[in-house]
């Protein structure tokens, strides 16, 4: 299995993801209310296995790409 490593956006925990489980991802822009954030920009990483929507990640669709390109087998 070959897994990547990200962060979550809430807590900044990591989340270990099988790259062969991804389902999709996307990017969201931050969402604010009267000049103030009340949402930061993140990326939703959905996995095949859960019917939650995804898990809210920091890292961009660049560096997702750039984590499954370099991933190794564990």
């Amino acid at each position: 299995m070959k897994f990547i490593k990200v962060t979550n956006l809430s807590n900044k925990k990591p989340i270990y993801i099988n790259i062969k489980e991804i389902g999709h991802f996307y990017r969201v822009d931050a969402k604010t209310k009267y000049a103030g954030i009340l949402e930061a920009e993140h990326t939703i990483i959905g996995v095949t296995t859960h019917n939650n929507g995804g898990f809210m990640i920091i890292e961009t669709l660049e560096e997702i790409l750039e984590l499954i390109k370099n991933s190794s087998d564990i």
